[in-house]
């Protein structure tokens, strides 16, 4: 079976190529389901992805990459101008991707996300059957965009230099509002899709009540599978979360969390935020937020992490916090429970399909950071309790995360949609 993957991030062999960085990205699971899917004697895998250069066609390891130009970026002025107008990106690079569908003739066709332009490929490449992961769900995400914010973080923001050059929050807004509309379409022209959460099942039927939704979970990457979290008694308390450049993801909430903590007299808790980046006005606005609670010492800003760091950060705190207003499937809550950390998280979106409250962590109402503490101490003080919960999430994930259950999985949705297809076109 010849089936063509498109990723908007490029895998890792592509970031070689190109002299990338060779962090994981926001695709890491794609790089993960490849490694796996390239023994497979059942599938022919390619990927195609963008990239700023444009690179011939090359194998590696069982797997054809094909790298689609990127537009062209813009003069710096010009780039300024077009970042205020949050326009998406010209249909040239989709005609592109239309017609490398059209030269492999692959049996089935696999967007990676919502989020980009590449589920529009659905229709266009009919009779070819093409299925689309759910990730994030952009229209949700718009609804809690600023969350949390006060008007001094809003003014502040306005005030920037990101935003008279057409960065930061403001924009990434404006922007997400027209990639949410896009988003739409996509989740409406398509016909098959697998997603992770009872959450994003209920989303894709608002939208298209027709559509066939197949559940499979995600492979992590290995040392989330290897790490086991046990208490140790640290010096100090160390509570630890995974953040991000995206605004919604209600750090400013542990903070709030961490200052009531403080105050009930628990003075040795700190706070290690991963994943917001530095000198950004993401992080300035989270350190006004930490200057304002008077904890600004009780916190530590560590940037991005690689996946050996955010395992030993993992293994180091007491509690895994994650106070996001809106999400599906974040893979920092999975690698949290695949660790066996004690985990507090938000009750939002489909946190409550990955995280059985009261079972395997403690689930918080979203923006209450009274309500967040109170998790936080209680697990702080019952370690016993912790712990129980850290083991069980721990084999949940284990066996729902598992990756020779999730490649055979994927295969069986392939072969399903594949033979669906063929059964339709014979009817029609």
């Amino acid at each position: 079976m010849k089936v063509l993957w498109f990723a908007d991030y490029p895998p890792l062999a592509v970031r070689r190529r190109l002299g990338l960085a060779h962090n994981p990205g926001p695709q890491a699971w794609v790089d993960a389901l490849a490694d796996r899917l390239r023994h497979e004697p059942l599938v022919e895998l390619s990927i195609a992805t963008h990239g700023a250069t444009r690179l011939p066609s090359f194998e590696d390891e069982r797997i054809t990459y094909h790298v689609l130009e990127q537009p062209p970026q813009p003069s710096r002025l010009r780039g300024i101008v077009v970042n205020w107008r949050h326009r998406l990106p010209p249909a040239a690079a989709l005609r592109e991707a239309v017609a490398l569908v059209q030269k492999l003739a692959p049996d089935l066709v696999h967007v990676h996300g919502t989020e980009g332009a590449s589920g529009l490929l659905a229709p266009r490449v009919s009779p070819t059957p093409c299925v689309i992961s759910i990730q994030g769900i952009l229209r949700a995400y718009e609804k809690h965009y600023f969350a949390g914010r006060s008007v001094a973080d809003m003014a502040a923001v306005v005030a920037s230099r990101e935003f008279l050059l057409g960065h930061g929050p403001a924009h990434g807004y404006l922007a997400l509002c027209r990639r949410a509309d896009r988003e739409e379409r996509i989740m409406r022209g398509a016909r098959w899709f697998i997603g992770r959460t009872d959450w994003d099942k209920a989303m894709l039927a608002a939208v298209n009540p027709a559509a066939t939704y197949f559940h499979c979970d995600e492979i992590m990457r290995a040392p989330f599978y290897q790490a086991e979290w046990t208490a140790r008694g640290h010096v100090g308390t160390r509570l630890y979360t995974t953040s991000s450049g995206l605004m919604g993801k209600g750090t400013e909430c542990l903070l709030k969390a961490l200052a009531i903590l403080r105050r009930q007299g628990m003075t040795d808790v700190r706070l290690r935020v991963a994943g917001v980046h530095p000198n950004s006005e993401l992080e300035s606005m989270y350190r006004r937020v930490a200057r304002r609670e008077g904890i600004e010492q009780a916190v530590d800003w560590l940037g991005r992490l690689d996946a050996a760091h955010i395992v030993g950060e993992l293994m180091a705190a007491d509690v895994f916090v994650y106070a996001s207003h809106v999400d599906n499937s974040p893979n920092s809550v999975v690698e949290a429970m695949a660790v066996g950390v004690p985990i507090v998280a938000s009750s939002v979106g489909g946190l409550p399909t990955l995280v059985k409250d009261r079972k395997e962590g403690l689930l918080a109402p979203r923006g209450d950071a009274a309500a967040f503490a109170g998790a936080i101490r209680l697990l702080l003080n019952d370690t016993d309790m912790a712990s129980r919960f850290g083991a069980r999430a721990r084999v949940t994930a284990h066996a729902r995360n598992d990756p020779a259950r999730i490649v055979k999985r994927t295969i069986s949705i392939y072969q399903e949609i594949v033979a669906s297809a063929a059964n339709l076109q014979e009817q029609s």
